[in-house]
């Protein structure tokens, strides 16, 4: 009971004791004593944080410079090679970037809590972290450089001295990740930081080296994926496939496939390379297979040679592999298929290259002119042999390439780069990882998905002439979306053929226009009809691929275009031969199978063909009643309900745009 009495006592006097002890008088006291307490402390505080933040600030800038000074000297040892010195001058770098981080915060627990509610100090941090991981990186890159100048290579492929060329391409590859993770570390930190805390004179250069480091960051993880894939395209045993396709004879995947070359690799060294014609294999094969029907212009069989068929590189791989294996050869795991661009490029770039066997020296100029006649043979070649040429020039070509200075080899990296985004070079792997990597580059030559607009244009020269080189093809199409979202299209292509009026310069072509699966051909004219048929009696073995294809075409009556499906997408394919000095257009009406909603995005992927030369594209898109909220392009000539644009198409586009209804 007492206990409950005391209790109920002081929960009685409890409020007035409360209310005393936060009485106004008695709060205005404990409020004076404690500010009276801080500013007591600060004013001797701050006598001793103005004399230490400049000794600091002294220091700091001290230190940091010497770690500059050492990193530019680390920059000039590595273009000397002088790899050791550079190491050092870089890790002396990272050492005085970290004694400036450890001076910035050596001024006492006060001054650094002080110190620490000013951005200036959290931004001189920031800066001075960034500098520390770049001079650590700097290592790295240096373990990086002398890595990669143990490789060479040479006409036995990617070599070293100590044959270890496959643990080489690992620790290269390594390297750069840890450089790629480190930069990207210090790009976020230079990014955090405000300029403003920066004197006026050194602003510009800080944004200079923000955007130098975003664009080294960027460059540098593109970089990290393509050693990857160049590193697992090496490693091991690897049997390639090369597709020496002839773009003067232009075909879906490039071109003819004239010549071929087998290709055995280990670890990034060549252990044989076999350069023929495509004619050697083609005599061995014992099926009958059944063509394609536009392929009956040229032969009632198919072949290696005319085995790519399919515009998808990855599907026609698929063909050719199996043919490549029907007529005797190995299995490949790469296939790689070039037009003769590349190694114009290249002769550009190294210099003629000499063959006195043949009497000919091979150079930019004349390249296509001495290698592409595939059937022809020249009692000007001892072997009387005409892709003899080609192989022999192989292993030149690429001791030139060993020879090159840092420049050429600069400028060799952009050509094969270049080469492989303007689709003059693709590739498929069998291995499912690989060629996932190639298909995020880009680089497979496949059809590409979209769940809205599509066109390519892809032209097959069945006619036997050389002459695509020569002919000029435009291309414009007209898109026009209606009130209630459906979308009309108009497509014009015009051929003109630049040679002269003979005997063998004329062009004969299958055209196939790709567009989204289930558009609807409203109208075509202009193209020449061809009525091909099969042999009767004729035995045929069928492949699977080109089989759908020909189950899923349907012939116009009237016009004789083929309207079918592949590669997912709706294909309208005729005629169109254009004699030298001759000029045609061929027009098209069809409806996209899809609408836009009142608001509603719209997009054209436009795919070049492989292999094809840059051509004029020309677009109009009309939009009346709507008005655009967004689009992912510029250069185009807007206007109040639509647009025009023009370009030359090298490689693939994708336009988008955000409409909405007014």
């Amino acid at each position: 009971d007492k206990a409950k009495n005391d209790i109920r006592h002081t929960l009685k006097l409890l409020p007035k004791r409360l209310s005393a002890l936060l009485s106004k008088k008695t709060f205005k006291s404990l409020f004076f004593y404690l500010t009276a307490s801080f500013i007591v402390c600060a004013i001797f505080a701050s006598l001793n944080l103005i004399e230490s933040a400049y000794k600091i600030k002294g220091l700091v800038v001290q230190t940091a410079t010497a770690g500059s000074a050492y990193l530019n000297l680390a920059k000039d040892e590595v273009l000397a090679k002088n790899y050791d010195s550079a190491k050092n001058n870089f890790s002396l770098a990272e050492q005085k970037f970290s004694l400036s981080q450890t001076q910035l915060s050596g001024g006492g627990v006060f001054l650094n809590v002080v110190l620490n509610f000013l951005p200036q100090k959290h931004d001189a941090d920031s800066l001075l972290q960034a500098a520390k991981i770049i001079s650590s990186a700097g290592q790295n890159f240096v373990d990086l450089e002398r890595q990669a100048d143990m490789l060479k290579i040479s006409p036995a492929g990617i070599t070293s001295a100590d044959g270890a060329s496959a643990d080489i391409l690992q620790n290269i590859n390594s390297e750069l990740l840890v450089i790629s993770f480190k930069l990207n570390s210090a790009q976020k930190l230079v990014g955090q930081i405000n300029k403003n805390s920066l004197p006026a004179s050194q602003q510009q250069t800080f944004d200079d080296l923000k955007n130098k480091l975003n664009s080294i960051s960027f460059v540098l993880d593109n970089f990290v994926k393509i050693s990857s894939f160049v590193k697992d395209c090496l490693s091991g045993q690897k049997n390639i496939l090369i597709l020496f396709e002839n773009n003067n004879e232009l075909r879906a995947t490039g071109g003819f496939i004239g010549t071929f070359g087998d290709l055995h690799m280990q670890d990034g060294e060549i252990t044989k390379l076999n350069v023929s014609s495509v004619y050697d294999l083609d005599g061995q094969l014992q099926e009958s297979v059944q063509p394609p029907s536009p392929i009956l212009n040229l032969s009632d069989k198919l072949y290696l040679r005319d085995s790519n068929w399919f515009a998808d590189f990855p599907t026609s791989a698929k063909t050719i592999s199996n043919f490549y294996e029907k007529e005797g050869g190995e299995t490949p795991d790469l296939i790689i298929a070039m037009t003769p661009n590349l190694i114009i490029n290249l002769l550009k770039i190294t210099g003629p290259i000499s063959l006195p066997k043949y009497g000919v020296t091979l150079n930019a100029d004349n390249f296509v002119e001495k290698t592409q006649a595939v059937s022809t043979i020249s009692d000007n070649l001892p072997t009387n042999s005409p892709k003899q040429i080609l192989a022999d020039m192989v292993p030149l070509l690429l001791q030139k390439i060993s020879g090159a200075s840092k420049d050429q080899l600069a400028q060799i990296a952009q050509s094969l780069q270049n080469n492989l985004n303007e689709k003059q070079i693709v590739i498929f792997s069998r291995n499912e990882d690989l060629e996932s990597q190639a298909v995020g580059f880009h680089w497979d030559g496949g059809l590409m998905e979209t769940d809205r607009d599509y066109l390519s244009v892809v032209s097959s020269n069945l006619g036997g002439s050389k002459s695509d080189l020569n002919i000029n093809q435009k291309v414009f199409l007209s898109t026009t979306i209606q009130n209630d979202g459906s979308i009309n299209e108009d497509l014009t292509i015009t051929r003109t053929n630049t040679l002269p009026l003979l005997s063998d310069t004329g062009n004969d072509s299958f055209l196939r226009i790709y567009v989204p699966l289930g558009s609807k051909l409203i109208s075509n004219s202009g193209f020449d009809q061809k009525n091909l048929s099969y042999p009767a009696g004729e035995d045929y073995k069928t492949e699977d691929n080109i089989y759908a294809w020909e189950k899923n075409s349907v012939k116009e009556a009237i016009t004789g275009t083929t309207i079918g499906i592949e590669s997912g997408k709706t294909i309208f394919g005729n005629w169109l031969k254009v004699k030298g000095g001759e000029s045609k257009t061929v027009k098209l009406s069809y409806q996209l199978p899809f609408k836009l909603g009142n608001t509603d995005r719209y997009s054209l992927l436009l795919q070049k063909q492989i292999g094809a030369i840059d051509q004029d594209f020309s677009w109009k898109l009309a939009y009346d009643g709507r008005k655009s909220a967004w689009m992912n392009f510029s250069g185009a000539n807007l206007q109040p309900n639509g647009l025009n644009s023009d370009i030359i198409l090298n490689k693939d586009y994708l336009f988008g745009l955000i409409l909405t209804k007014n």
